[in-house]
């Protein structure tokens, strides 16, 4: 397939493609890059903090995905570099703009969105999240979990216990949380009640 062509992270094949990048973005799909997400999440953490420390506020949500990309870009370009095999979802609250979601690939594209989905069912998820759409900007925090549980349900064909699944929500004013098995029990019930109607 490849030949001798992907040797380099930097020669492009004679169809134009990075192996490189192609072999990162499969590589996110899978389970094998844990390394790559530790050293990403460490990466971001540390452009959190260093702009907490330089300005004094939080960075933005915006500002540090374009941030992460911009360097993700660059490790596509040098020779002394791998590029990361990992998606990142970054999920933050600006005071100005509210909640927002962006979605970084390994080349360095960032996108924001209003609800996403990354791994193995990505495509189904995203296909799901779509179709709801319009319905998105609506939700408070309890109908919001309950349509990314919803979506996960529709995707693996299968209903939760609230001891199954996790969830966590940044809620305004940048604080994260992560939910009890309880509380998740009481989403899981509030959608099967309302499939029953």
């Amino acid at each position: 397939m490849a030949g001798n062509f992907d040797r380099q992270i930097t020669i492009f094949s004679p169809q134009g493609h990075l192996y490189q990048i192609e072999y990162a973005m499969k590589a996110a799909g899978g389970e094998k890059g844990s390394a790559d997400v530790r050293a990403q999440v460490e990466r971001i953490r540390y452009e959190a903090n260093e702009f907490w420390f330089n300005n004094g506020y939080s960075i933005p949500p915006h500002a540090l995905a374009k941030r992460i990309a911009d360097l993700s870009q660059v490790y596509t370009q040098e020779a002394s570099s791998r590029t990361l095999a990992c998606f990142i979802l970054l999920i933050g609250f600006d005071d100005e703009k509210g909640a927002q979601v962006f979605k970084i690939d390994p080349a360095g594209h960032y996108l924001p969105y209003k609800g996403a989905a990354v791994g193995k069912y990505e495509p189904e998820a995203m296909n799901f999240l779509e179709k709801k759409v319009t319905e998105l900007d609506a939700l408070d925090e309890n109908t919001t979990v309950e349509m990314a549980i919803m979506a996960m349900q529709h995707v693996l064909s299968t209903d939760f216990k609230g001891t199954e699944v996790e969830v966590g929500v940044v809620t305004e004013g940048g604080k994260f949380k992560v939910l009890t098995a309880q509380q998740i029990e009481e989403r899981v019930n509030s959608i099967s009640e309302k499939s029953d109607i």
